[in-house]
């Protein structure tokens, strides 16, 4: 039933684009979309700066969408994606952070140059194709009735070594990689050179402690590990920061931890001010290697998320002497300065992208050759 209803949806989708394309090409413009949340995210901000920056007459539109699962919500995407096909029928390059149905499932004009940046600095989770038919993943029936990740001439990728899983994610040939990394980069390099701190401007008091981000990923199972961290956690030996990620609300004692709302405060914010991440299976690790922050490695439910999730870069193997599944492990090397330094060093050395702190200027050099490139419709 599933498959008909989007045969048909496409049928319609094509239909209407048919009249949309149509409409001339704004050979100036550049589009960028995300479902990824309601505000422009940071990587969009720099490179869309930037390229105003370097030209001022290039059109700049935004369509920032998050689908949530109530019926309306649903309902005000329709219109969502009818604003969407009519901008990507109009401009020169469109410019994803996420899967995008009309980008995916339509025929687009031979001037379109669709580039695909993705939303996290490099492939630690499996993602995509690799998790069809998974628990964490989508049916293979749907993702081919969808064309799930076609249509792309470039990805912007991170470090070298996850080209392989970039590849089996989005089913590509690794020609289209641009090893770039993503814009946040070159604005975490920047927000650790500052001393204009949000956190600590609302927390005065942080200023000359220790200070530690435990940062846990999303999961689609109930777990208390994050209970556990803080009931282990004594509030006279650091400070400890927490977010949750937006998707998830976890029970927690905020009497004895600073709970910071990432709507407020952006991991940018809070890494250039720790002493110390405590990571699991996101990719937050690779924007703590950024900083060369002490990243540890918080993996209590091991077993289960790899399992049912699955890890392009398994922790256990890339920084197995940074790995707990205990808090009080985990907790012993904060308190006695015991982290091995060297294993961090060779993290950044494999994962990172080579060029660090030119991540927008590369993306933005690459968008505009291709802009004044001619090309017919």
């Amino acid at each position: 039933m599933k498959i008909i209803l989007i045969t048909i949806l496409k049928l319609i989708l094509k239909f209407v684009y048919f009249f949309l394309k149509l409409f001339p090409t704004n050979n100036k413009k550049v589009t960028f979309i995300s479902r990824q949340g309601n505000e422009i995210n940071i990587d969009f901000k720099m490179i869309a700066d930037e390229l105003i920056k370097r030209d001022k007459n290039i059109k700049i539109v935004f369509i920032c969408k998050r689908m949530e699962s109530s019926l309306l919500s649903k309902l005000s995407f329709a219109l969502i994606t009818l604003k969407q096909m009519y901008h990507i029928a109009t401009s020169k390059i469109v410019i994803l952070d996420s899967y995008c149905i009309p980008i995916s499932i339509l025929n687009h004009k031979k001037s379109l140059y669709v580039l695909q940046i993705w939303h996290s600095i490099g492939k630690i989770k499996k993602s995509g194709y690799q998790t069809l038919d998974t628990p964490s993943g989508r049916s293979s029936k749907i993702a081919k009735a969808m064309n799930m990740h076609k249509n792309y001439d470039a990805i912007i990728a991170g470090g070298k070594a996850f080209n392989k899983f970039y590849c089996e994610g989005f089913n590509c040939n690794e020609d289209i990689l641009l090893n770039y990394g993503l814009p946040r980069i070159d604005a975490l390099i920047a927000a650790s050179k500052s001393n204009d701190s949000k956190v600590l401007k609302k927390y005065p008091e942080l200023k000359g402690k220790k200070i530690v981000y435990y940062a846990p990923t999303f999961r689609t199972y109930p777990v208390d590990g994050a209970e556990k961290l803080i009931e282990a956690y004594n509030p006279d030996d650091f400070a400890l920061l927490m977010t949750c990620h937006p998707n998830q609300v976890l029970n927690v004692n905020t009497d004895k931890i600073y709970l910071l709302d990432l709507n407020e405060f952006s991991n940018i914010d809070i890494l250039s001010i720790c002493d110390y991440l405590i990571a699991d299976f996101g990719s937050i690790s690779i924007e703590g290697a950024v900083l060369k922050k002490k990243t540890l490695y918080y993996i209590y439910d091991y077993d289960e998320y790899t399992q049912k999730n699955g890890l392009n870069l398994d922790p256990t193997k890339s920084m197995p002497t940074c790995c707990f599944k205990k808090p009080e492990d985990l907790f012993k090397v904060i308190n006695n300065d015991t982290y091995d330094t060297k294993a961090l060093e060779k993290y950044i050395d494999n994962y990172l992208p080579k060029k660090l702190g030119q991540s927008t200027k590369l993306i933005v050099d690459h968008i505009l050759k291709v802009l004044y490139k001619k090309g017919s419709d």
